[in-house]
């Protein structure tokens, strides 16, 4: 019987054993999750500190951030730039009545029937010359089409 109760006694204390194992375990998860979450909390008060400190200074900075502060203020440009441009391409490509877009070579707008003015083609030049008899542009100064072969008059 002894036997017995030795082997329970072990199986007892192993199984009490791996039961704690298993509790701090968790209780590392667990507190290794709130160093985490107050590790990122932290970073975002940081960021916060900085964006306030930068409000704050943006207009007078103090001289520990003011290469920070310019180099922010030259990527707000950046981004004023690009968004200029982008309201350029938009209001090319829109309707200027209604803002739908439109395709070049549309004659009207199809969100509200309105005429788009006519973008004109550029005209050929004047000193343009073509073969009379195949109709090819001609280079100035020759004496035959390049494409026919004919003599130019």
């Amino acid at each position: 019987m002894a036997f017995m109760d030795n082997m329970k006694n072990r199986f007892s204390q192993a199984s009490q054993s791996t039961v704690q194992k298993a509790k701090d375990l968790s209780e590392l998860a667990r507190l290794n999750g709130t160093i985490s979450d107050t590790e990122n909390r932290i970073s975002e008060l940081y960021g916060k500190i900085g964006y306030d400190v930068y409000c704050a200074y943006r207009d007078r900075p103090l001289p520990e951030v003011a290469g920070l502060i310019g180099q922010v203020t030259e990527l707000h440009q950046s981004i004023e730039a690009c968004r200029a441009q982008i309201k350029a391409i938009n209001a090319a490509n829109s309707c200027p009545n209604c803002g739908a877009k439109i395709r070049q070579g549309m004659a009207f707008c199809s969100g509200c029937g309105y005429k788009l003015p006519v973008v004109e083609q550029p005209a050929p030049s004047a000193q343009a010359a073509f073969c009379t008899n195949c109709g090819a542009p001609i280079t100035p100064g020759s004496l035959f089409c390049t494409s026919c072969g004919k003599k130019i008059e």
